[in-house]
Order: structure tokens, then sequence, then C-alpha cells
């Protein structure tokens, strides 16, 4: 009975924060970092202001927390247990990740326009809070544990750096999104999302699989088209 009563405070506990920190993004894109304050937060999250208290000890931890909360729910595949057993299953699943990561940009867009003029105003403690917790950080973190587990599947070479690897696909897409999207608020190719994840899915899926395996794959797909 504890350990179920344990496990609903957790979630609940889960469920506020999240609540919270949607409440917080809303609220920073509408006013602004500056003139935003943790009453109108708590008012649009249907919160007491204590209630914010308890989660975040400032309007400066809130915002620094939002981008790991906006990019969480686009890296859940990475954690499945069922992982994608070739190479085919793998392509879909970041296509699937890449598409998702999108929509959250686009959704969240006016938000990271504050949040990007607020931090360099941020103290050097929540900077480095920040650092911590960096969503950059934290989606290659999931993808380099993939690929290692990929590697000793067979379904990635041997030699494959999955440091270096993890970190070029949300690299690649990260910042097309946030130049697009964020700072541009404009298209810069002639080309959907729906041609643009795909091939930068393949460019990185392709370098990442064992030799032999990429001709392979190669010559599927021209058998397809």
């Amino acid at each position: 009975m504890p350990r179920v009563a344990s496990h609903a405070r957790a979630q609940l506990k889960d469920v506020r924060r999240t609540q919270i920190l949607e409440a917080a993004a809303r609220v920073f894109a509408w006013k602004g970092f500056d003139r935003a304050t943790i009453t109108e937060i708590a008012q649009a999250a249907g919160l007491s202001e204590g209630s914010i208290y308890n989660y975040f000890r400032s309007k400066e931890e809130l915002l620094v927390h939002i981008p790991r909360q906006l990019v969480q729910p686009a890296l859940m595949p990475l954690g499945a247990e069922a992982a994608p057993r070739d190479l085919d299953g793998v392509e879909q699943m970041l296509v699937g990740i890449g598409t998702a990561m999108v929509d959250r940009v686009r959704t969240y867009a006016p938000f990271l326009k504050v949040f990007l003029s607020a931090l360099p105003a941020l103290s050097p403690a929540v900077r480095e809070k920040y650092m911590q917790i960096l969503p950059f950080t934290y989606g290659p973190e999931m993808l380099e544990r993939f690929l290692r587990e990929g590697i000793l599947r067979g379904l990635f070479r041997k030699d494959l750096n999955p440091v270096i690897a993890a970190r070029m696909l949300p690299g690649m897409l990260i910042l097309f999104l946030m130049v697009q999207e964020v700072l541009l608020g404009r298209t810069i190719v002639p080309y959907g999302y729906d041609e643009i994840i795909p091939e930068a899915v393949r460019v990185f899926l392709y370098g990442t699989a064992r030799r032999g395996v990429q001709a392979r794959q190669t010559r599927k797909r021209g058998r397809r088209t």
C-alpha cells in the first residue's frame, strides 16, 4: 500500500511540474520574460502561487526548465523497450522523432524567441543550471545509448563513435529548425518538412550502417522506386 501511495505521489508531482511549465511557456510567450510574474503563471496553471514555489524557486528557474520539457515527448521512442529490429525500423523511428520535434518547435516558437533573448541576462548560477539540463545534451545522450545498443546488436558499424554520431542528427535538425522557425520565421529552403526530415535522417543513418549494409539498403530502395 505505501508503495502504491508513493507511486501516485510521484505521478502527481510529474503532472504538476508539466502543468506549471506549460503554463509558464504560455505566459512568457505572451508577456515576455521580464514582464511575466509568478502570480500570472500560477493563474494560468490553475494553481496557487505557493504551489509554484514547491517546484521551482524562481521565475528564472522556471524559464530554464521549459526547453527540456519541450523536447521530452518527442524523444520518448528512444527509450522504448521494443527497439527497431532493422535499419528500416530505425529510419521510421527517427523520422517520427524528427516530425514530432518540428511540431514542438513550431508550437513553442513564440516562447523560444523569448527564451533566447532572456538567456544572456540570467544569473551565472541559473545559466549553469541550464547547462546541466540542456535539452541538446539530454537528446544526444538518449541517442548515444540507442546507438551503443545498436552496435552490440549488429545494426551499426563496430567502429562507429556513438558519442560523435549521436550529436550529428540533433545538431542538423535543431539548428535548421531554430533558424527557420524561431530566428527568421520564414522558409529558407523550398521544401516541406515531409522531405527535409527523411533526407536528414537518411544522411545520418546510412553513415552509421555497417559497411555492406548501406549498399544493400540502397539497392533495396532502388527496387522499390
